[in-house]
């Protein structure tokens, strides 16, 4: 599912509940998603990604979906990614529910960033975005140099990353 693009400041309450952005709850509502599947995005250095449950059959499964489930890859990639899965419920007021063990490895506390990508969204802390922002910028500038107009080395539609 494509979301209309938002890049938001949010906050997590007490109790670990996140409300989610205005468009971003129209645009679930509208679809009839009523929960979230959420994945720590790089362990216990980066944030979270948030997908539809569809989304992430498609996305995150569909990676190993054909796999040998014995591949060193394959394992390193259900322990680094599949195993910190959680399914999560949109309540009436919009909100979810950040588990304690994903709160803990996205370093979650208070102040947080959000925003949408491609077929998913990512929460992160505050200060880990901002380290992974610079790098990520630091990054394209390498990639395409200063003017950011080489586009040529992005993925084409349908090639891996």
């Amino acid at each position: 599912m494509l979301y209309d693009e938002f890049h938001t400041p949010l906050t997590l309450d007490p109790k670990g509940r996140l409300t989610l952005p205005a468009s971003l709850r129209a645009d679930l509502k509208r679809n009839g998603i009523q929960s979230l599947v959420v994945v720590a995005n790089q362990g216990n250095k980066g944030g979270l990604s948030v997908f539809t449950p569809d989304d992430y059959a498609r996305i995150v499964k569909g990676r190993v979906a054909s796999a040998d489930p014995f591949a060193k890859r394959t394992i390193m990639y259900l322990r680094a990614v599949s195993s910190t899965s959680q399914t999560v419920a949109i309540d009436g007021n919009g909100r979810i529910l950040i588990p304690p063990l994903l709160r803990k490895l996205a370093d979650l506390d208070r102040e947080l960033v959000a925003f949408s990508s491609l077929d998913w969204f990512e929460i992160w802390a505050e200060g880990r975005w901002e380290k992974a922002f610079a790098r990520a910028m630091e990054l394209w500038d390498e990639e395409t140099g200063e003017d950011g107009d080489s586009l040529s080395s992005l993925p084409s539609p349908g090639e891996d990353a």
